[in-house]
């Protein structure tokens, strides 16, 4: 049992080695496809929500392997591609009023004239 749990721990480690690898060339990448300005914002816009930042860095790497990008993605431009993102991924807000009716309430059942 001890031998399986070594060995479950060492492919662990390889994995995690792994993905730190693929995690530092993707930065790498990033850093040669963005101007400084641009890579700190991408970093800050990933301490407040990596989902964002993620989204962000996987379509700057798609544009810059498509050929897209020709050189380093200025803030401005950085800025605009995460426009983009905003616009593609904002969810169409729609507000409903439900009005509720009570068992007793007619139009037409109350008659002040009377009074």
């Amino acid at each position: 049992a001890d031998a399986k749990m070594q060995q479950q721990m060492q492919a662990a480690q390889r994995q995690s080695q792994k993905m730190q690898e693929m995690k530092m060339k993707r930065e790498a990448m990033l850093k040669q496809i963005l101007s400084p300005e641009a890579n700190e914002r991408l970093t800050r816009i990933g301490l407040v929500k990596p989902q964002m930042a993620e989204k962000v860095a996987e379509m700057m790497l798609r544009l810059a392997s498509n050929g897209q990008i020709k050189s380093k993605v200025s803030e401005d431009q950085f800025k605009g591609y995460l426009e983009q993102i905003n616009k593609e991924s904002k969810p169409k807000t729609k507000i409903t009023f439900a009005r509720r009716r009570f068992a007793d309430e007619d139009d037409d059942s109350e008659d002040y004239d009377d009074m």
